[in-house]
C-alpha cells in the first residue's frame, strides 16, 4: 500500500554553495547524507547567484537538472547545450559542467540502481494523472492547492512536497486542483532500475 505524507516548506534544510543556495526536498533512504555519498537518490531545489559556477563532480551519479526561471548553458568539454525553463537535461555525475546564467532550477541525482525523472504539470485546468512508480514527489511552486490521492486530500501551500512511497507500484490516480497564480507543479519520478 501507498505511504502518502506532505512535508512543509519550514520543513527543509536549506544550504550554500560555491554558486547560491540548494534546498534537499528528499534523500533516500532516510539517515543517507549528502556529503558522505551514501544516497541512492537525492531531490533539491538550488538557486544560482552567479553567472558561471562549477557542477560538484558525483562519481558514481547521474543527474537531471531542470531550469525554472531562467535559459541557462552547459559546457561539458566544449559541448555547449542550451536549456530553457521547463526543459531537462541528463548528464553523468562525474562530467565535469560548467553553468553560465543566473537561474532558480531542480535536480535529481541518481545512482545506477534507480531510474528517474523530471516533469512538468502545467496548471491551466485541473489535472487527474495515474502513475506506477516506486518513488513519486510534487513540489508545488504555486499557490495553495489541493491534490487527492486515493481518497487522502492534501492542502499543498507554497514550497511544500507531496511524497508518495509506493513500493508495490500500485496504479495510482492523483487529482490536482489548479491554483490561483497558475504557478507550475514539478513531478519527480523515481523507481529502481529494470
Amino acid at each position: 500500500m501507498a505511504k502518502i505524507y506532505l512535508k512543509r516548506a519550514s520543513d527543509f534544510k536549506t544550504t550554500r554553495w560555491s554558486g547560491g543556495q540548494t534546498t534537499e526536498l528528499y534523500i533516500y533512504p532516510a539517515g543517507s547524507i549528502y556529503e558522505n555519498r551514501d544516497f541512492g537518490f537525492r531531490l533539491s531545489f538550488a538557486t544560482v547567484e552567479v553567472d558561471k559556477s562549477k557542477f560538484t563532480s558525483l562519481p558514481g551519479y547521474k543527474r537531471i537538472i531542470m531550469p525554472l526561471t531562467n535559459p541557462i548553458e552547459l559546457v561539458n568539454n566544449s559541448k555547449t547545450t542550451r536549456l530553457i525553463p521547463g526543459q531537462s537535461f541528463n548528464f553523468e555525475g562525474s562530467d565535469l559542467i560548467e553553468s553560465k546564467g543566473i537561474s532558480k532550477d531542480v535536480n535529481l541525482m541518481y545512482t545506477s540502481d534507480f531510474v528517474g525523472q523530471i516533469s512538468i504539470i502545467d496548471d491551466n485546468s485541473d489535472n487527474k494523472i495515474n502513475l506506477s512508480w516506486e518513488y513519486l514527489y510534487l513540489y508545488n511552486l504555486g499557490g495553495k492547492r489541493i491534490v487527492t490521492i486515493k481518497n487522502q486530500k492534501l492542502t499543498v501551500g507554497l514550497g511544500d512536497c507531496v511524497i508518495i512511497n509506493n513500493i508495490n507500484r500500485e496504479n495510482l490516480e492523483i487529482k490536482i486542483e489548479a491554483s490561483e497564480n497558475k504557478k507550475k507543479l514539478i513531478l519527480f519520478k523515481v523507481k529502481k532500475g529494470d
